[in-house]
């Protein structure tokens, strides 16, 4: 037989092809924008040579202190359009030049004097620049009240605040024309856009000299002047609201002074405002950061351009041609590697340095492309000089189950005491009276009946992903989302709960028949931030879960007695599976050691397995629910009623619809929530 050896030319080509077939589908993949961008957000948290700074800037923020002061005065976010005129007027008393409000008012409120006070006040105050999406302005706005007082809308009033967000939804970019960061300069700048100089988030920036400051401070300092003004301009038309501002008294102090003569860019950063972006300088910081980033980069420095991709190309090309070449001639795997390490290092070196001088070298299909080229000549060195590798074995794999040596080899560490943060969701079920069936049934029955209990319940839960932490007796505590990790922990802890449900309700139809009893069950389900991992001793340890996610969702169990339900969730859970899940909203529960109150919910099931009749109770308690929190009691009740026509025997909603009969004869005070406090767990 012949012995087929091929020249190291032909072996060369036989790699060389798919590997620039291989270059060519990783430019075209996802992965290639994916790296460059995280490449980019990396330089970006860590530039070379920071971007410079203006100085008269300043961020002002709606942040938890000004929900949490507002909300003792019974406000609660969106806030009345009466507060934003607070904030503006206590701004343009303290002297802030420009006021850029990060806020798109587009809905009507449901007071139009508010309404008309804050079109006339923004107005008044020429400083002022207002939001707007691509498809309006703000709504009281409108071009007839702009044509009536044409003098104070000269110049572009509103800036566009579209989120330019690529296909991870981080934003990097920012169009120029007609954008808020935009119109709050004068002239207006011509430039096209690009992708943004980053000073940081707003830790990084404050530490930089840039004031951060509460909106509370300038809401509070604004509504006695509101209160004058509106006393003053009995027609709070701009003309007249400005004649009343015009008379008052600057504010003095050092808030005040912080924002004095500087473009001020006002926005959110408080959770409930939903007005958190995800930026490459933070997992989520103030959306209103990025028209101030892109506002600096338009009053010094510039924006920074991408270079085409044809140079990334020529790079790649150039740069592997030089490395097999130079491989050809050389034997061993010593200098191709330095060299490989080498144009790697100043690939992404030159990138980085590039990027603070305001040129952007995507580097992901070069450097794959070198790595690739590395690869084949690895491959080649190891053809020709024949030379076997062994696999490695597995460690203790004569001794340990095979999973766990995969763990192990994944992560040495794992096997030590300790634990890491991590969101997932815990699970606690419980049977409902088994004490008093304990005592009913002798104790070789009762174990068949829990063993068998356990065994389905194990089954059905580990089959939907979860983690039996431990049993508590009849009690099961389990973890979705650890070990293994689950993006999507919460709608598996949720469809194993109604899978958990059914499993039951089989168990009790055999037992009806046998037995003659049934069992009952309560389930809760939270999900949060927790300690998961090994804890315990040097000889024995235990993987579990602590923190206080996991000892509500003990409590929501408990909890299930109240309120006569079976399945109950805490407020994260219900975010995380809202709309794919029927969910009957119960109230805000505070648990026993707990001083803050959570939004609870009822697990119903799946939207599409319900009855008509179900659909129909759920969608007026729906509704009652809603008007009960926002204190319309008597509309409440009604719908209260209407789902009780449906479903009769339904305590909670009896107790709801009793409530708010009682509420609307005798209102409760301004500070009245519907809190409900559980005294045991």
């Amino acid at each position: 037989m012949a012995d087929f050896r091929p020249s190291a030319r032909a072996l060369r080509w036989f790699w060389l092809l798919p590997a620039a077939l291989l270059v060519l589908a990783f430019h075209g993949s996802p992965f290639r924008p994916a790296l460059d961008r995280a490449f980019f957000d990396l330089a970006s948290r860590h530039p070379l040579r920071p971007p410079p700074l203006p100085a008269n800037s300043a961020l002002v923020l709606i942040d938890e202190n000004t929900l949490s002061a507002l909300s003792a005065q019974g406000l609660r976010w969106p806030f009345p359009r009466g507060v934003f005129a607070q904030l503006i007027a206590g701004l343009r008393q303290a002297g802030a030049g420009r006021i850029v409000m990060d806020f798109t008012f587009l809905e009507e409120s449901d007071a139009a004097e508010q309404d008309l006070l804050l079109a006339s006040v923004a107005a008044a105050t020429p400083g002022v620049v207002l939001a707007r999406t691509s498809e309006r302005g703000p709504v009281f706005w409108p071009d007839s009240f702009t044509a009536a007082h044409a003098v104070y809308f000269r110049v572009p009033r509103t800036g566009l605040t579209d989120f330019l967000a690529d296909s991870d939804g981080i934003a990097r970019r920012y169009r120029v024309p007609d954008s808020l960061a935009a119109v709050a300069l004068e002239p207006a700048p011509t430039v096209a856009g690009g992708l943004l100089r980053w000073h940081g988030g707003q830790a990084q920036i404050a530490a930089r000299g840039v004031p951060v400051l509460s909106a509370q401070t300038f809401i509070a300092a604004g509504a006695p002047i509101i209160r004058r003004v509106a006393a003053a301009a009995a027609d709070p038309e701009p003309e007249a609201v400005a004649a009343a501002l015009a008379v008052e008294d600057p504010l003095t102090g050092p808030a005040f002074a912080a924002v004095r003569g500087r473009t001020v860019f006002v926005g959110a950063n408080a959770s409930g405002t939903f007005d958190l972006k995800a930026l490459p300088v933070g997992k989520l910081e103030p959306g209103v950061l990025l028209h101030w980033t892109a506002w600096t980069n338009l009053v010094s420095g510039g924006f920074i351009t991408q270079l085409p991709g044809w140079s990334g190309w020529l790079v790649a090309i150039l740069a592997a041609a030089v490395l097999v070449l130079t491989a050809a001639r050389r034997t061993g795997l010593v200098f191709p590697t330095a060299a490989a390490v080498g144009f790697a290092v100043l690939l992404l070196g030159g990138s980085y340095a590039a990027l603070s001088g305001g040129w952007f070298f995507p580097p992901a299909t070069p450097f794959i492309a070198v790595m690739l080229a590395l690869l084949g000549v690895v491959a080649e060195n190891f053809w020709r000089e024949q030379q076997r590798k062994r696999e490695i074995q597995a460690m203790f794999g004569s001794y340990v189950d095979p999973g766990v040596v995969e763990l192990l080899m994944k992560d040495p560490a794992a096997i030590r005491l300790g634990g890491e943060k991590r969101s997932a969701t815990v699970y606690f079920s419980d049977l409902a009276g088994f004490t008093d069936l304990s005592e009913k049934l002798p104790p070789e029955e009762l174990m068949q009946v829990v063993n068998r209990y356990l065994q389905e319940m194990s089954e059905c839960l580990i089959d939907h992903g979860a983690y039996i932490d431990k049993y508590i007796g009849d009690a099961v505590m389990a973890v979705f989302g650890a070990p293994a990790t689950n993006p999507h922990h919460a709608e598996a802890a949720c469809t194993g709960a109604l899978a958990a449900r059914d499993v039951l309700a089989r168990i009790n139809a055999d037992l009806r028949r046998t037995h003659g009893y049934t069992l009952a069950m309560r389930i809760g389900i939270n999900t949060g931030e927790m300690l998961v991992g090994n804890l315990g001793s040097d000889r024995k340890k235990n993987y579990t879960v602590l923190g206080d996610a996991v000892n509500l969702a003990s409590r929501l169990e408990g909890a299930n007695k109240e309120f006569g339900t079976e399945i109950m969730l805490g407020e994260n859970t219900a975010r995380a599976v809202a709309g794919k899940f029927a969910l009957r909203p119960l109230t805000r529960l505070r648990v026993k050691g707990k001083l803050t109150a959570v939004e609870v919910f009822e697990l119903v099931g799946r939207p599409e397995q319900l009855t008509p009749d179900q659909q129909s109770f759920l969608a007026a308690y729906g509704q009652g629910y809603a008007y009960f929190v926002a204190r319309r009691f008597a509309e409440a009740a009604a719908d209260f009623d209407r789902a009780l026509a449906v479903m009769p025997d339904d305590d909670l909603a009896r107790e709801l619809r009793d409530q708010s009969r009682q509420l609307a004869s005798e209102p409760p005070p301004a500070d009245w929530e519907p809190i409900v406090t559980l005294k045991s767990k």
